[in-house]
């Protein structure tokens, strides 16, 4: 087993950013569906839509609670923002994967690429296990 060269990295600055970063593309989400139902006619439903988690907090499987305009039935958004392209490869929790497999009719991942210059999304609607290929790269351990 090759042993990997060490290289100094401020994690804490680190992770500061990619809050920063992700708190942004939440905000961008979150305004661009408030306008989507409003271009729909539909400000009565614009009105409902919640950051929760900023309101109520992460943990729940998704970021935005919005609605869909031609029934009224809810559309949980899962926020993954990047300053880079749009195949970088992004991560996601065992929390989020489970949420899209348990209601992959109403779970859509919106990927945010190009924050911080011209911020532009693609949408998977549906369970992360069929729709990414997940790699597990972090394992929690007990003593």
């Amino acid at each position: 087993m090759a042993v990997q060269e060490g290289q100094k990295i401020d994690f804490a600055e680190k992770d500061a950013a990619n809050r920063k970063l992700g708190k942004l593309g939440e905000e961008f989400v979150y305004d661009l569906e408030r306008h989507r139902l409003k271009e729909m006619g539909r400000e009565d439903l614009a009105l409902k839509v919640q950051w929760v988690a900023q309101t109520i907090g992460d943990g729940l499987g998704f970021d935005i609670l919005s609605f869909d305009e031609a029934d009224d039935s809810e559309r949980m958004l899962e926020v993954k923002a990047t300053g880079l392209s749009k195949f970088f490869p992004f991560y996601v929790t065992a929390n989020e994967v489970r949420c899209s497999d348990d209601i992959p009719d109403k779970f859509h991942l919106f990927r945010v690429f190009n924050m911080g210059r011209e911020p532009q999304i693609y949408i998977l609607h549906g369970s992360l296990k069929i729709l990414c290929q997940l790699e597990p790269i972090l394992f929690r351990a007990v003593i």
